[in-house]
């Protein structure tokens, strides 16, 4: 294509047609409906804002009136007494039956003077992190907790309650919440009645909404969480324009609830919208002030706005406002579209023209601006967009369709190569032939202790499924530290740094994602056995060294990987972890490039079987900050490492013991008394240097 060629956009073309037509007519009506423009926009305008007042008038008091109602009931009633007989089992099924009833209400919950609490909440409202953190299922169900009396640090014990009135296994953990110092309970407390919390953020759900607190007759609060979410969607449904701003304030001039800033797609978004929020402000706190009802027009960011604010009746001591600031410009959008085809009615003939042509403008051109920016994602490796582009035009559904279907493909492919290597070649595409570059390269293999006798007792599926689980928290890993997964071999996993981006820092990356990939399986595993279920030992290697890394295969069918000697080192080091008992081992090349990063211990000077080159073996124990929690056992193990490598037997066997006292479970510590043992009974091999030979793999 000609670079220099310039072009115009075909919704462009089209318009300019459609204004030459238009102008003309449009120009005369314009005018002889413009007298009565004004007095429609004032009308449109109050009769906006009274239904935006009647609706969250409506929202706040009828839920309240509940909340009230229902929490006068039960703050008068024996059964939540706080020296009450009933069982706290009884009092949470009351609850839900209540939330049952009203599903307005988020929780119910009820604190008291001893600290015990007790809640029910609707698992809807709460966060990714919080399913997650309690161990939420996917069905809609409630959740039901239970807080013991004390201070500091008490048992939590929590369940959820089903649809069909079934309940998951019960857990427990200590947290130090307090339902005393939370406002609802405080300010019931304090004022001895029911009252109605500032709007704030739930300790349970993360989202903003009021509560309200009654105190129960023989002490405690009985409270409910009444969420905002609803209001939220409600001010931007009843938004006045585009660029309208809606806010939603308490009687303290504290904005809780606002409409969002303007987002349009291909339209305008009018600047200085945060100085506008600032006068709203400002009007909201001189109508609190002098309680005024505020209608005018008034220039703010440097165009003309009309601000109106109202109070509504009071409910539970709380006075709510809303204001609103519109654009005058926007105002006047519908009378011009009035005007417009007040235009197309006086001549049948060009309007059906003028339609035709917007139709065609904004329907073609939108539709080829969406699938031309859904092939962008595309070629970004943005997957995302799921959305297709519906159109009445034959081909541009067809366009669609086979956008749609690649982008499936691509979706599907790129879980099989990595996204890195993808953007290498899109940006030098003579890399995706066969062949490689040679560089220093960071490996790690994985594999699972034991994988043979598990997979022995678990049925393919359940296997796969806890392989998947397994691979995505070790995978994250890798991947988090800018590591290549190059492939999984059954249980095992094979991880490269320094390409196909390079790393001028990969060996430490290899190093810190060794350590948080263990961490993360043995948390997974500890997860399973605490159900029931057994859990992996995974065992780590990492070597680095020189290897070439590139496309290997034939022509039809490659895979980027690395070849070298390097690769089987790793898969070495892995290995080695049997025979100490450990579960992350390095080699001397790692260990001294990270010397400064990382806490590691020597372990051994060996030469493997069926070689005769001496390599020193080294095991991560962690970053340099945690250098002080392996200090003084790292003291005992380097004085029987030194002792040991000069023959010293009886000396190494005290030191390693001492080590083995303070670490009982060290694996290497077992792996060199028993060595000590053997040669203060046997003596050492001949030629001793300290270097251990291995017969066999």
């Amino acid at each position: 294509m000609n670079g220099s060629r310039r072009s115009i956009p075909f919704h462009v073309t089209l318009l300019t047609l459609m204004v030459l037509i238009v102008l003309p007519l449009a120009a005369a009506l314009l005018w002889l409906g413009w007298r009565a423009v004004d007095q429609l926009e004032d009308r449109s305008v109050r009769h906006r804002m009274a239904a935006l007042d009647s609706a969250v008038e409506g929202f706040l008091m009828s839920g309240l009136r509940v909340v009230v109602a229902v929490g006068s009931t039960l703050a008068e009633t024996q059964a939540f007494a706080p020296g009450s007989t009933v069982a706290d089992d009884e009092r949470l099924r009351q609850f839900a039956v209540i939330i049952g009833r009203y599903p307005a209400m988020a929780a119910i919950y009820v604190g008291y003077e001893d600290g015990r609490f007790l809640y029910v909440g609707q698992t809807e409202t709460l966060s990714i992190s919080q399913r997650l953190e309690f161990d939420a299922p996917d069905a809609p169900s409630l959740l039901m907790r239970a807080v013991v009396a004390g201070e500091g640090m008490r048992r939590e014990t929590w369940w959820f309650q089903l649809a069909d009135g079934s309940r998951t296994p019960i857990q427990t953990r200590m947290v130090d919440f307090d339902p005393r110092a939370r406002p609802w309970y405080v300010a019931a407390m304090h004022a001895n009645g029911a009252v109605l919390t500032e709007p704030y953020s739930f300790a349970q759900t993360k989202v903003v909404g009021v509560s309200a607190g009654m105190p129960l007759r023989h002490g405690g609060v009985i409270g409910f969480d009444f969420t905002l979410n609803t209001l939220s969607r409600l001010i931007g449904d009843y938004r006045f324009t585009p660029n309208s701003i809606i806010m939603v304030a308490s009687d303290t001039g504290a904005v809780f609830m606002e409409s969002e800033a303007c987002r349009l797609e291909g339209g305008t978004c009018l600047p200085g919208e945060d100085d506008v929020r600032e006068a709203m402000r400002e009007a909201i706190m001189r109508a609190i002030g002098s309680g005024e009802r505020i209608e005018r027009d008034v220039t703010l960011a440097g165009r003309d706005y009309r601000l109106l604010v109202h109070q509504m009746p009071e409910a539970l001591g709380r006075r709510y406002l809303v204001a609103a600031a519109v654009p005058i410009v926007e105002l006047s959008a519908d009378s011009q579209t009035l005007l417009e085809r007040a235009a197309i009615a006086a001549t049948v003939a060009v309007a059906l023209a003028i339609l035709g042509v917007l139709f065609a403008s904004f329907g073609l051109s939108r539709s080829i601006s969406r699938i031309a920016a859904k092939t962008e994602r595309i070629r970004d490796l943005d997957f995302s967009d799921r959305t297709r582009v519906d159109s009445r035009i034959t081909e541009i559904v067809r366009l669609s369709d086979s956008v749609e279907r690649m982008r499936e493909g691509l979706e599907v492919f790129g879980r099989y190569v990595s996204k890195n290597l993808v953007h290498q070649i899109m940006r030098s595409p003579e890399t995706a032939g066969v062949g490689g570059r040679r560089r220093e390269i960071t490996v790690m293999f994985t594999d699972i202790e034991g994988f043979s006798r598990i997979a022995e007792t678990m049925e393919p599926e359940l296997l796969t499924s806890r392989l998947s689980r397994y691979f995505d928290a070790l995978g994250s890993a890798i991947l988090v530290n800018h590591g290549t997964i190059d492939k999984y071999i059954g249980d095992s996993i094979m991880a490269f740094w320094n390409a196909p981006e390079p790393d001028l820092d990969h060996i430490a990356n290899a190093c810190r994602a060794a350590l948080q990939a263990a961490a993360a399986g043995r948390q997974l595993s500890e997860k399973w056995r605490q159900l029931g279920r057994p859990g992996f030992r995974t065992r780590f290697g990492l070597h680095t060294g020189p290897a070439v890394v590139g496309n290997v295969g034939a022509r039809e069918h490659i895979n980027y990987t690395l070849v070298g000697a390097v690769a089987n080192q790793a898969s070495r080091m892995e290995g080695l972890n049997k025979m100490y008992h450990t579960e992350i081992l390095a080699t001397g090349e790692v260990a001294r490039a990270t010397a400064e990063r990382f806490v590691w211990r020597q372990i051994d000077r060996i030469v493997a079987a069926g070689t005769t080159e001496e390599h020193e073996i080294h095991e991560p124990m962690g970053e340099v900050d945690a250098a002080a929690e392996h200090a003084d056992f790292l003291v005992q193990w380097r004085a029987g490492r030194g002792a040991y490598v000069t023959g010293r037997f009886d000396d190494a066997l005290a030191a390693f013991n001492a080590a083995a006292a303070l670490r009982p479970d060290d694996g290497p510590c077992r792996v060199f008394v028993d060595r000590c043992k053997t040669f203060l009974r046997d003596g050492p091999p001949p030629g001793w240097n300290g270097t251990w030979h291995f017969d066999s793999k």
